[in-house]
C-alpha cells in the first residue's frame, strides 16, 4: 500500500470526480485511476461505485475514508516536523544542569525559546560526572560541567564558581577556615556525589587544616538546615540559594576553592538545534571567560554540580 494511492483515495473520496481529483493531484485521469485500482487491490474491495454520471463511495469506501485521512494527514504532519527540526524550529534539545548554573540555564532557555517556541526542552538535574555519561552514551545533547572536558569535545566557558562556607549564626567572628578547626563540620555524601565530595575533601587537605568531627547529609539543603539549627557549618557551591536568617556565609575565593563551569557537547552530534543554543548561552556568559578554551584537554572533571 503506497502513500500516494492513499492521498488518490482521499482526495476522490472528498469531491468524488475523477477529473477534479486528478487536478488536485497534479495526475492524468488514467494515473488516478490505476492508484484507486492498485489500492482497492491491496485492501481487497472496491472503493467507489462508478458510472457514468457519478462517483460515490461504496461501503468499503465509507468505512475505510476516516482512517485513509487520518494517515494522509500524519505523513504531511510528519513532513512538517522534519522541516521544521532540519530548520531548527522544532524537535527536541536534551540539556544537562547543575546547581552552578541553575539562574543562567534558565535564562538561556527562555532567550532561545522566544524564537523558537515550538522547540521542546528536556531538562536533567545531573552531577558532572553523570552528565559525562549521558553524553557519551548519546541520552544528552549539551551539558552544563565543570571543566575540563575530556579531550577533543568543544567547550564555551560559561560562568566561573566557589565554594561558600555555610555557618551557624553563633559562629560570629569568624574570618577564615583556620577558625573553624574545633567545630562540627557536615558534609555531602560520598555516594550523592563522588567526585564532588573529592573535590571538597581535597579542598579541605589543601588548607593544611584538619577536622575532626565530620557527619554527612544528603543534599546541600540539609547541610543548610543543619547549619541554620546550629549543628555544624558546611560548605555548598558559590550559587546555592542561601535564604535563612539564622546562618552566616564565608565565601572562599581563592584557586582551589573555585572552578569553572562551561557548557560542552560530544563531537558528531548532529542535533541542529545545539549550534543557536550554544550561540544564545555564549551571549549570556561570563565575558571574562571568553576564549579561555575551545575544546576539552583530556583532564578527568570532578564531579562539581
Amino acid at each position: 500500500m503506497e502513500l500516494r494511492d492513499l492521498k488518490a483515495f482521499v482526495t476522490l473520496g472528498e469531491v468524488l470526480h475523477f477529473g477534479q481529483a486528478a487536478a488536485r493531484q497534479h495526475v492524468t485521469q488514467s494515473a488516478l485511476s490505476k492508484q484507486i485500482r492498485r489500492l482497492e487491490a491491496d485492501l481487497g474491495g472496491e472503493l467507489f461505485e462508478r458510472n457514468a454520471s457519478s462517483t460515490r463511495l461504496t461501503p468499503l469506501g465509507r468505512a475505510l475514508y476516516g482512517d485513509a485521512c487520518a494517515l494522509v494527514a500524519q505523513s504531511e504532519q510528519l513532513g512538517r516536523t522534519a522541516r521544521d527540526v532540519l530548520a531548527g524550529n522544532g524537535g527536541t534539545l536534551r540539556i544537562g544542569f547543575g546547581v552552578a548554573t541553575k539562574l543562567l540555564v534558565p535564562a538561556a532557555i527562555a532567550r532561545f525559546r522566544a524564537s523558537r517556541p515550538g522547540v521542546a526542552i528536556e531538562l536533567n538535574d545531573l552531577s558532572t560526572h553523570h552528565q559525562l555519561l549521558a553524553l557519551a552514551e548519546g541520552r544528552l545533547d549539551l551539558g552544563f560541567c565543570r571543566l575540563p572536558a575530556p579531550k577533543g569535545w568543544p567547550v564555551l566557558p560559561v560562568v566561573r564558581a566557589h565554594f561558600v562556607a555555610v555557618l551557624p549564626a553563633g559562629y560570629q567572628g569568624v574570618a577564615g577556615l583556620a577558625d573553624l578547626q574545633e567545630k562540627p563540620l557536615a558534609i555531602l555524601r560520598r555516594d550523592k556525589a563522588p567526585s564532588f565530595h573529592d573535590q571538597f575533601v581535597h579542598y579541605l587537605a589543601q588548607s593544611g587544616l584538619r577536622f575532626q568531627d565530620i557527619q554527612y547529609v544528603n543534599d546541600f539543603a540539609a547541610g543548610i538546615a543543619t547549619a541554620a539549627a546550629g549543628i555544624a557549618w558546611t560548605l555548598v557551591p558559590s550559587s546555592t540559594t542561601i535564604e535563612h536568617p539564622d546562618v552566616l556565609t564565608l565565601p572562599l575565593e581563592e584557586a582551589d576553592a573555585s572552578w569553572i563551569i562551561g557548557l560542552i557537547r560530544p563531537p558528531g552530534n548532529d542535533n541542529p538545534l545545539v549550534a543557536p543554543f550554544w550561540q544564545t548561552v555564549a551571549e549570556l556568559a561570563d565575558p571574562a571567560l571568553t576564549g579561555l578554551m575551545t575544546t576539552g584537554d583530556g583532564a578527568a572533571a570532578r564531579d562539581t554540580p
